[in-house]
């Protein structure tokens, strides 16, 4: 992934959470064990996420608008623990998938940053959510199998991605991780700094 600035050109947008290494191998590893697989195992591990948000076409004004709004975002770090898997059919094809357990956590942050992305007039939904990993795609002969173990994280951030399709190949951009509480580390840091001085 890059980091990159704005651009006038109307982008493909989502925000998600995504799994540290450690648990990305996990899932490399556990559908590698599923009889069927395609020829090419696509998505790559680091491509791997867990999508909250996704906006099809974000122009520069209603991005710059978003990047400002997600700065607000705050949250305690909670775990997230992939546990089961299925195969769903969707427009683009048949893919499959590792479900989380839906926690209040997981939920609550779903609302908030859909409760900011809607602020800036994006038309993010509350409803009808079913948070989860994809694994596979072209996964029509794949047989599933039932995962050995949890597969589980710490999530501390959200971040936002621009998926460049047009690439070749296509790339994820970087463009903020929010929700950190690193504002609130670095001023409690400072002021431990500043009182040890006077």
């Amino acid at each position: 992934m890059s980091s990159l600035s704005e651009t006038a050109v109307p982008r493909r947008l989502f925000t998600a959470l995504f799994p540290v290494p450690d648990a990305s191998t996990a899932i490399d590893a556990e559908r590698r064990n599923w009889p069927g697989l395609p020829r090419r195992l696509r998505p790559t591990p680091e491509r791997m996420h867990l999508t909250l948000q996704f906006f099809n076409q974000v122009d520069a004004v209603r991005e710059r608008d978003w990047l400002l709004a997600l700065k607000e975002l705050r949250f305690e770090p909670f775990e997230v623990s992939l546990t089961q898997a299925e195969i769903w059919r969707v427009p683009t094809g048949t893919i499959a998938v590792l479900l989380p357990e839906l926690t209040p956590e997981l939920a609550e942050l779903h609302v908030a940053t859909s409760k900011l992305a809607r602020r800036v007039d994006l038309p993010a939904v509350t409803q009808g959510w079913r948070p989860h990993v994809t694994t596979l795609r072209r996964a029509e002969s794949v047989q599933l199998q039932p995962l050995t173990q949890a597969i589980r994280w710490r999530v501390s951030c959200v971040e936002l991605i621009w998926s460049e399709l047009n690439a070749q190949p296509p790339r994820y951009h970087r463009l903020g991780q929010f929700g950190e509480r690193v504002l609130d580390v670095f001023i409690k840091h400072t002021s431990s700094l500043t009182s040890r001085r006077t």
